[in-house]
């Protein structure tokens, strides 16, 4: 809503009617359109008309496309294409490379799928020989419970 403004000067005072859920309370804000500035700084920092600039242009009837910057245009993006691009040559015509060769390093490539390696350090407690499994029937080493041959064998009747 445009509180107070000046038309010869196109200065305006702009008042929020509605929260934007930016977390800050509904607020005035100024707003120059020659100098093209707003005191919320969008429209400095993007250079596109913010809600409030909108609200100036709309309440003096202009149009707020025309303070669209020029960045944002088609006919600039369709100029940045307008150029012609060489072309390139089969890569026995190029120059020999007579500069220095990098190489790549491993570590910085990223991950691969599946289960990601162990990056724990190894400590002393990593150097114990492992427990012998012993067998749950007999309690033997050397097998285990399903091929001991203490283990009762099935009638055969």
């Amino acid at each position: 809503m445009v509180i107070r403004f000046d038309r010869h000067s196109h200065n305006f005072i702009v008042k929020e009617t509605i929260d934007q859920n930016e977390g800050l309370p509904r607020q005035e804000y100024r707003v120059m359109l020659p100098s093209r500035w707003c005191d919320c700084g969008r429209f400095q920092a993007f250079r596109m008309p913010c809600s409030h600039v909108i609200a100036a242009c709309a309440h003096t009837h202009q149009d707020a496309l025309q303070l669209l910057s020029n960045i944002y245009k088609s006919e600039t993006l369709l100029n940045v294409y307008n150029n012609n691009f060489p072309l390139v040559a089969k890569p026995d015509y190029w120059p020999a490379y007579d500069g220095e060769i990098v190489w790549h390093n491993d570590q910085m490539r990223r991950n691969k799928k599946g289960r990601p390696k162990s990056k724990r350090i190894p400590t002393e407690m990593d150097d114990l020989d492992k427990l012998e499994r012993k067998c749950g029937l007999c309690r033997q080493v050397g097998h285990n419970r399903k091929n001991c041959p203490n283990r009762a064998s099935a009638s055969t009747t």
